[in-house]
């Protein structure tokens, strides 16, 4: 693995690391324990004041006293990586993992100098024993991020995915934990299809497969033939039938695409029954007809199914606005917006509200979330539909 792949974030962070402790000093009874002290307390005094050759003398003079001291050791490890020093990092955290087999966190960052120094093996073995015991959360995100691209370069994807569940839970908002879990999940997705075209090129799950993919790359109409496939197999299925129907009501909203997506949705709550999202689905079919009396009806329905879907609560919200029910209106927009608070136009529709009801910071707010959704979205159009703006 290339040094350059691995996260930098780690020199930012080894002079924190510095004033935690990693194994343990003298005992305190003896004759040079705080002879000791005052040399670690210097030492992270000259770090704070940025003089890391200070440092260096300092726990240099701690080992004179006491070779063994896991603090000592550690520290001028982490000193040397802080300066890119790797070998030297290495020789003096090796040292002290000798002394403290199970300091997890000794081990962790010999892990990352172990792959600064291209010893990918031994650096995976470390920082994989490592991992389940760290408890810093930098320490545990640089090494999981590190085991991730380990498992990534040499194709073991279903380990890296391992090291990413931990992360994602512990940091679900870190860009980095979430583009490596991108590339992750991206290539197990490919792999999965590849395995299914190779294994069951004419199954349902495969043209599903495709279709589904297709959908997410802005193909429709693509993935509409797909699914007719997967149907023409298997025609039982719930799913199959709903995915074509949103399908083609995303391809076009002319009554022959919403006659058949009708068709779709009818066909799926016959499998299923009580399904609210066919319903909301059924009642986006009316309004897009202008039918808002048959909407309503499936709305009502979908709440009926499941009170908390937000579909039918903004699809209702929408209806009682136009009907001047403000209030009415703002107690369902606002039940919505908890359900699924990353929908940007319940965002829009609460920011027109209480627009009209005089709240303008309120309306403000959701205006401003209305637009950071929108803009997340349509960035995420561009970088994955980049030549729809030219078809």
């Amino acid at each position: 693995m290339k040094p350059d792949s691995i996260h930098t974030a780690l020199i930012g962070y080894v002079f924190l690391l510095l004033m935690m402790p990693i194994g343990g000093v003298a005992q305190a009874n003896s004759p040079s324990a705080a002879e000791i002290r005052a040399y670690m307390d210097q030492a992270q005094r000259d770090l704070r004041d940025n003089q890391p050759d200070a440092a260096i003398k300092a726990y240099q003079a701690v080992l004179r006293l006491d070779p063994n001291s896991v603090d000592a050791r550690a520290d001028l490890g982490v000193v040397a990586m802080s300066t890119g020093n790797w070998s030297a990092a290495s020789e003096q955290l090796d040292a002290a993992l000798k002394i403290q087999p199970s300091n997890s966190q000794v081990q962790a960052l010999l892990g990352l100098c172990d792959i600064r120094l291209g010893r990918t093996e031994e650096a995976e073995r470390l920082l994989s024993d490592a991992f389940p015991m760290l408890h810093d959360p930098k320490l545990k995100r640089e090494a999981g991020l590190t085991l991730v691209e380990i498992e990534f370069e040499t194709g073991e994807l279903e380990k890296a995915s391992t090291f990413l569940l931990p992360l994602e839970a512990s940091a679900p908002g870190d860009a980095a934990i979430s583009y490596a879990a991108f590339r992750v999940y991206s290539e197990l997705t490919f792999r999965s299809i590849q395995s299914l075209a190779i294994n069951a090129p004419n199954s349902p799950q495969l043209h599903r497969a495709l279709a589904e993919h297709m959908v997410n790359d802005g193909r429709t109409e693509a993935a509409i033939i797909e699914y007719r496939k997967a149907l023409a197999i298997t025609p039982d299925s719930f799913d199959l039938h709903y995915e074509l129907g949103q399908a083609l009501i995303a391809e076009s909203h002319q009554e022959s695409n919403l006659a058949e997506a009708q068709k779709e949705f009818e066909s799926s709550i016959r499998l299923k029954p009580g399904s609210a999202r066919c319903e909301c689905q059924l009642a986006e079919v009316e309004t897009l007809r202008s039918n808002p009396a048959g909407a309503s009806s499936h709305f009502v329905q979908a709440l009926k199914f499941d009170p908390d879907a937000a579909c039918a609560k903004a699809g209702l919200a929408s209806q009682l606005i136009d009907e001047g029910k403000n209030q009415q209106a703002l107690d369902y927009l606002q039940a919505a917006v908890r359900s699924d608070p990353y929908d940007a136009q319940i965002h829009y529709h609460l920011a027109t509200l209480y627009r009209q009801m005089g709240n303008k910071d309120a309306a403000a707010k959701e205006m401003e979330t209305f637009k950071e959704l929108r803009d997340v979205a349509d960035e995420m159009k561009r970088a994955l539909h980049p030549d729809s703006e030219h078809n």
